[in-house]
């Protein structure tokens, strides 16, 4: 019999938490799909779905790019987005140009404060949403990989700017970003369950609170 890795996840304390969408089950939503046959038949699929959990936009914004490459800014479009324009502040941070993977593509972070964590060895990946794949987006998630038995941090939405003269568009309930968890144990199960904050993880929270604005290595450090 397989394992079941347990993932606790949970919100930080931040204001309006009550608008962020748990995370939803891929297997949950593809469960009107035909598992006899097709590709919902193949255990692959069914084991990388049964790993992936979605996470929704919590808001709707339309953002236009203003300045330059050299000097971003951003505003959103009011009529087409819910958040204020000072909340929207708070959340939102651009990358320096040097630190782009392109120079042609503007990188900025929303805040997204989800934090996930694990008595047992996992790393969790953050990639593009499945379902927007093959839709005209305008913009391109920067993936990543982190082990959360050893270093819970809160998530962001980063992404790279495909083309400035677009607008990036959101939608509330939208897939915002995907997360698949990944075990020792390629036969394990995945059970998520929500969790409170403790006065332990919020200590190693702020442990390991920007780290890599600090030191390079981080991967060994957080190996200890």
């Amino acid at each position: 019999m397989s394992a079941v890795v347990k993932i606790g996840w949970l919100l930080l304390e931040v204001e309006a938490s009550a608008i962020y969408f748990d995370p939803r089950s891929q297997i949950k939503t593809n469960k009107n799909n035909d598992r006899r046959s097709g590709v919902m038949s193949c255990p692959a699929v069914l084991s990388r779905l049964s790993r992936t959990y979605t996470v929704d936009a919590p808001y709707d914004l339309r953002l236009r790019f203003t300045g330059t490459k050299d000097r971003p800014e951003v505003r959103p479009v009011l009529s087409q987005s819910s958040i204020t324009i000072e909340k929207l502040r708070k959340q939102f941070v651009w990358s320096p140009r040097e630190q782009w993977a392109s120079h042609e593509h503007p990188v900025f972070q929303i805040t997204a404060p989800y934090v996930f964590t694990s008595e047992t060895p996992c790393y969790l990946n953050q990639a593009f949403p499945r379902e927007l794949i093959g839709r005209q987006t305008g913009f391109r998630l920067i993936e990543g990989r982190f082990p959360i038995h050893n270093w819970p941090r809160p998530l962001s939405w980063a992404v790279e700017w495909l083309n400035p003269d677009e607008d990036i568009i959101l939608k509330r309930g939208q897939p915002w970003f995907d997360l698949c968890f990944e075990t020792d144990d390629p036969a394990s199960s995945i059970a998520l369950r929500k969790q409170e904050m403790s006065d332990e993880l919020r200590k190693r929270l702020l442990e390991t609170k920007d780290v890599t604005s600090y030191i390079r290595g981080t991967s060994k450090l957080m190996g200890k």
